[in-house]
């Protein structure tokens, strides 16, 4: 805001002398304004889920993903495509139905009769319920049994969907999105545990179970209205065999991993003692006073069920009602059976329901209770025990409790906290109870008071360094309203509907530089107090008050609005570059096409603008303010508590000029000392950032929200070491899909910063598979695609991976054959030849397909051509009066219109997170591809391809647009160096030093175990706005020297900057290292940031800086820019200055990161800010200069400043409250 060195500007001086508290209440009453719209206007923030927004829009490979998943939203139930053309036919005759009935002229009398019928039935009916709740609830019992092969373990834990009366029922595996996997069952993602599924299905038997599970649904919905008290016991459990309520575990019950500890910590859990540890360890799991309350109960006892655990199973085994009573000969007896069973388990030839229903293909001991399965699925690590090896060996063994994972478990998880859960042998080093997010939002809360201590420390020093309560607490007032309007401007205005908990770490960093600009102004204040009144007031060096005294009545009375006018001359400017460079670095992450870190950048970087915005308006009218309530008569005579603290000051004083001194001699005489080691370290991490070990990409698609060593994180890394944990794409066998899309254009047009919008689905106009081109191109694709050495080959039938395939089986068939009794005509879709004609093709390919679905081992997947509706048009004027008696019978009367095809193939690349092996698989297959659209016809041209893509998409996001964040940021800050030092070599020596900064910083940060994800990536390209404010001023104060020569002006730098700086990165660093203590990962992670780049910025800056200078630095105007209107208005004004020797000897206090910046940038030849720590005069600002450039400011007296009489020291009344 350079403008404030225009006179332009006297009104709004005036203003803030003569009306501050028409400005602070303005202010004060438009901030609140915006806070309150902004909470009545917008939500709240939900941080429900933290990981909201950690995914790529609007790339190449994003546009893919967002059109793939509208594509899925809009096929089959959710939309108007259809991957079954029987499922379209069959809403054509519901619509068809329905427009019949409302169009039959007697309808709504028939209708009207109908419902006076229905009402009398309906009151017999309800009569007859009542006498029937009795007679279900015992049928229902009856039927407990039969549903343990099906059910959830509970009520609690599973929602059964009846999908109708299409005879459809669907068991869901229960996640943290439970309920919208009921409203949309076809879109879950079904965990597939290893040897959940076998290879042979029983057709009587899955037909008996469906039709129990239909009639156990109708009794469910006929018990739907039973009392509460009649549903008591349906949340009871029937033990088995006296011992566990259900036959196995589930996911979805709370659980523990235990280890093994103290001397003989290597041994195996597997023998008497790990397992009576482990029996006495479930025993204080269960024992905590919460745990009755959430526990499933038995059916004939008001007792907790057993917890599935090693011991008990064992105990279960040996006949034994407890697992204290566990002998040697009952773990070798187990450890028999689980070996001898190893084998049918691994060949997956077991599941968890072989002693429900016989169809594993199992010794009977094997298959006995089930413990098998679950002890070696459930319980034990998946290294237990190995094939064709006869010793075992457990490390990790897991307890279920017949807890429900819920966000409501949390007062029972702070109970477990409490208590110790280990003793001599065993402890728990991990669970997992689904409460990771709740416990997430619940830790952003508590840890609300680390940021507060940050805020408290930096206020703390404002209030050092003012003295004034007052000022401090309007600090404190102005950073509370940037983050208030900051949050309006982004919900409001900005209207950004999305606001990630990543957001919240603004509040750290506007906490740790938000002082920097109260700083900053205090001491121009100061200064300018001080040489206006410097023939009648002596600042002794002792005095600490960072506020020059007030003068009453002198005769060399100055105008408040004069004083506030040179203030905010020097103050705006340099606060604007300070203020620049952060904001800059911020917004320049809104490149990023992450959505968490596009909203993160706006949000900070407003915040940053909002901060500046009121420290030139609600800064200045507080300390005009200030100056009217406490500028009174001060006596000379001060407490002996107020000596002692003047005491104290003045030995930190003399530490801070010692301290001043050794660097600025170690910089004056070792100046090519430090060059040399600094530029070493800079080269040695730029190896270490770019070559070894390098900033590594993550390469789990977990987040981690807590520390390492939390139960929960250490679940998220253990969970692997488990069967039924490990996911599909864990297994070696899980190989990488390619699906090739036709008809849909890969275009998101959703919001990017909001992760609930992606847009509507697009389709290809230019799209038609019909046309023999068309057909015979898509023919050959699917044969080229199988010579690609990415091609995996797959054994058995794959009806629709490739549809055209199958197609021209299908029409290979006779038009009328002899075996069929009924001898119907199936023209035109037979005895047909290669290519079609495209209404043939249109015609005969959704029979097809029907067909397909119709085959009793074809499994409904992704691939194949998607149809929707078509204009309505006359079966013979399209068949040309070929009339076809199976096209009737579909109930059609139109045929249907083919919007997309998707062909899909697996590769022979393993599913993997490692960015490497996925870039290279999608690139050649990406390449070839492309090459293979060449030569496709125009109307097939639009394709493309896609795969499980997702996190590769993050990771190259990442890895790119942090480079493009970094770019931006640095040439942003080149710009505001050249335009602020006027000079090209003091330019490059600060761009250099920035860069080597941020590749120290990056540096350590990579030794520190830190990898590129999500707050990596913001951390990195902050560091460069936080760390070029030191270079910055350095190189101003540089270029401000008013002697030209090198060794003078790195003297004057040095004598100026080393203190203001040194309390910049104190405060700010410590304001960060305050956040370590916390226990969520993010807080901590910027914490470590802020300290790092302090340290770091802070050292390149000081030593490798000012020994660039003072070695090459620029003197006598090499290679300084010449501006025109500079020139005119320096060589204009440059009259009314002159050098005075100043009678005031000042004793400046320390400044944080930005209060030393510019003091005159427009008049830097003439005026010089005097450092904390120096005893040299200050200079002082002409009173020629008075007269000129303010003789329009009217004189006022509502301020008056008087001599005090031979004080010895002099404070402000708030400094001794």
């Amino acid at each position: 805001m350079l403008c404030f060195d225009s006179e332009r500007m006297n009104w709004y001086y005036h203003v803030l002398a003569r009306r501050p508290y028409l400005v602070v209440v303005s202010i004060a009453v438009y901030c609140m304004a915006c806070i309150i719209v902004a909470l009545i206007l917008n939500k709240l923030p939900d941080f429900s889920d933290p990981t909201l927004g950690f995914e790529t829009r609007g790339t190449k490979i994003g546009q893919r993903l967002t059109a793939w998943y509208n594509l899925m939203q809009e096929t089959d139930h959710h939309g108007v495509l259809f991957s079954n053309p029987s499922d379209l036919w069959e809403k054509r005759r519901v619509e068809q139905g329905y427009v019949e009935t409302r169009l039959h002229p007697n309808h709504r009398r028939r209708k009207n009769k109908h419902r006076n019928r229905n009402k009398n039935k309906r009151r017999k009916e309800q009569n007859q319920s009542n006498h029937e709740h009795h007679d279900v609830a015992q049928k229902m019992m009856q039927f407990k049994k039969r549903l343990k092969a099906t059910s959830a373990p509970s009520a609690n834990l599973a929602v059964d969907t009846w999908m109708g009366d299409s005879g459809v029922f669907r068991d869901y595996e229960i996640t943290n999105d439970s309920a919208s996997s009921s409203l949309e069952p076809t879109r879950r993602t079904e965990q597939i545990e290893y040897g959940h599924n076998t290879t042979s299905v029983d057709e009587d038997e899955h037909r008996e179970r469906v039709q129990t599970k239909k009639s156990t649904w109708r009794l469910l919905k006929q018990a739907a209205t039973l009392p509460t008290d009649g549903w008591a016991d349906a949340h009871r459990r029937q033990p088995i065999e006296g011992f566990f309520c259900d036959s196995s575990p589930r996911k979805e019950y709370s659980h523990f991993v235990v280890q093994r500890i103290g001397p003989n910590a290597t041994d195996s859990l597997f023998d008497l003692n790990g397992l009576l540890a482990m029996c006495q360890l479930q025993d204080q799991i269960t024992e905590v006073p919460s745990y009755r309350a959430f526990c499933e109960p038995e059916m004939l006892t008001t007792e907790c069920c057993r917890p599935w655990s090693l011991p008990n199973y064992a105990a279960m085994l040996a006949n034994k009602s407890s697992c204290f009573d566990l002998t040697a000969e009952d773990v070798t007896s187990l450890q028999t059976l689980l070996s001898g069973c190893y084998e049918y388990f691994h060949d997956l030839k077991m599941d968890n329901h072989c002693n429900e229903i016989p169809h594993c293909r199992a010794p009977e001991e094997c298959k006995r209770l089930n413990i098998v399965f679950n002890v070696l699925n459930f319980l034990t690590d998946f290294s237990f025990i190995k094939t064709n090896d006869t010793n075992v060996y457990l490390k990790y063994a897991m307890i279920f409790v017949p807890v429900a994972q819920s966000n409501r478990l949390l007062p029972l998880f702070h109970e477990w906290e409490e208590v110790e859960l280990s003793n001599e042998l065993v402890e728990v080093i991990a669970m997992d109870l689904g409460l990771e997010n709740e416990l997430f939002n619940e830790l952003l809360l508590t840890d609300v008071w680390l940021v507060s201590l940050g805020g408290a420390f930096v206020m703390a020093s404002v209030w050092l360094y003012t003295g004034s309560a007052f000022i401090t607490l309007m600090s404190c007032i102005a950073i509370c309203f940037s983050l208030g309007l900051a949050y309006f401007f982004y919900a409001i205005v900005l209207e950004f509907e999305f606001f990630p908990y990543m957001n919240l770490l603004a509040v750290v960093v506007i906490i740790g530089i938000g002082a920097d600009d109260v700083f900053l102004f205090l001491k121009i204040w100061q200064c300018v107090l001080a040489e206006r009144f410097s023939n009648r007031c002596t600042l002794t060096t002792q005095s600490q008050s960072a506020l020059p005294t007030p003068l009453e009545l002198s005769d060399h009375t100055e105008s408040l609005e004069n004083i506030m006018a040179l203030t905010m001359r020097h103050a705006a400017a340099s606060m604007f570059v300070t203020s620049l460079t952060t904001a800059g670095a911020f917004y320049a992450s809104y490149s990023s096409s992450i959505t968490a870190i596009k909203c993160f950048g706006i949000f900070a970087g407003t915040v940053v603008v909002t901060n500046y915005l009121l420290m030139i308006t609600w800064l200045p009218a507080s300390v005009s303010i200030m100056e009217r309530l406490f500028a009174t008569r001060i006596s000379c005579h001060h407490p002996t508590s107020q000596k002692l603290i003047h005491a104290c000051k003045k030995s930190i004083n003399r530490f801070c000029q010692m301290f001043e001194g050794c660097i600025t001699h170690g910089i004056m005489n070792y100046a090519y000392l430090w060059l040399l080691i600094f530029g070493a370290l800079g080269v040695s991490s730029a190896v270490i950032v770019f070559w070894y070990p390098g900033l590594q990409l993550p390469e789990k698609s977990h987040f981690q929200l807590f520390v390492s060593k939390h139960p929960f994180e250490r679940y998220s890394s253990l969970k692997q070491q488990f069967w039924f944990e490990k996911p599909l794409q864990a297994y070696e066998n899980f190989k990488m899909h390619m699906h090739f899309v036709w008809g849909i254009q890969a275009v998101d047009d959703g919001d990017y910063t909001n992760p609930n919008s992606y847009g509507n689905l697009h389709y290809d106009n230019n799209f038609n598979a019909s046309s023999r081109p068309a057909q015979l191109w898509i023919l050959d694709f699917c044969q080229s695609v199988r010579q690609q050495p990415f091609y995996k080959e797959t054994l058995g039938m794959l009806l629709p991976n490739c549809f055209i395939e199958n197609l021209i089986d299908y029409m290979k068939r006779r038009c009328i054959d002899d075996m069929d009794i009924t001898r119907k005509d199936r023209s035109p879709c037979c005895d047909a030849q290669f290519p079609f004609d495209p209404h043939v093709f249109e015609y005969c390919l959704p029979q097809s397909i029907s067909n397909m679905y119709d085959t009793t081992f074809f499994r409904p997947g992704v691939a194949g051509p998607k149809f929707a509706d078509a204009p309505r048009l006359d079966t013979e004027d399209y068949l040309s009066g070929n009339d076809s008696a199976e096209f009737s019978t579909n109930g059609s009367s139109s045929p249907l219109l083919v919007k997309a095809i998707v062909i899909e193939f697996e590769s022979n690349v393993t599913y993997t997170t490692i960015y490497a092996n996925i870039k290279q698989f999608y690139e050649s297959v990406e390449n070839w591809f492309q090459q293979q659209l060449t030569t496709a016809p125009p109307e097939l041209q639009g394709g493309w391809f896609t795969s499980d893509l997702k996190f590769y998409n993050v990771q190259d996001t990442l890895s790119h647009d942090t480079l493009v964040a970094i770019c931006l940021a640095m040439a942003a800050s080149l710009v505001v160096l050249l335009c602020f030092t006027v000079n090209i070599l003091i330019s490059i020596y600060a761009v250099l030093t920035v860069s080597l900064s941020i590749f120290n910083t990056v540096a350590v940060l990579i030794l520190l175990g830190w990898q590129l994800n999500i707050l990596e990536s913001i951390a990195v390209s902050t560091a460069i706005g936080l760390a070029v404010d030191f270079s910055l001023h350095y190189g101003i104060h540089y270029r401000m020297s008013p002697v030209k020569e090198r060794l003078a002006a790195t003297q004057f730098v040095l004598s100026r900057i080393i203190g203001p700086t040194v309390m910049a990165a104190t405060t700010t660093g410590l304001a960060g290292g305050i956040m370590m203590a916390s226990n969520i990962l993010p807080y901590i992670q910027i914490g470590v940031f802020l300290v790092v780049v302090m340290i770091v910025s802070w050292l390149y800056a000081t030593f490798f800086l000012m020994s660039l200078l003072r070695i090459a630095g620029p003197q006598h105007g090499f290679l300084e820019l010449k501006w025109p209107l500079w020139n005119k208005r320096n060589s204009a004004s440059s009259k009314f200055y002159e050098r005075k020797p100043s009678q005031v000897i000042a004793s400046e206090q320390l400044l944080t990161p930005t209060s030393s910046a510019i003091v005159e940038l427009a008049n830097s030849e003439t005026h010089e800010l005097e450092s904390l720590n120096s005893n040299s005069l200050i200079k002082t600002i002409s009173g020629t200069e008075s007269a000129h450039g303010l003789s329009s400011l009217p004189r006022d007296f509502e301020h008056s400043f008087q001599t005090l009489r031979e004080c010895k020291y002099q404070t402000y009344p708030s400094t001794s409250n």
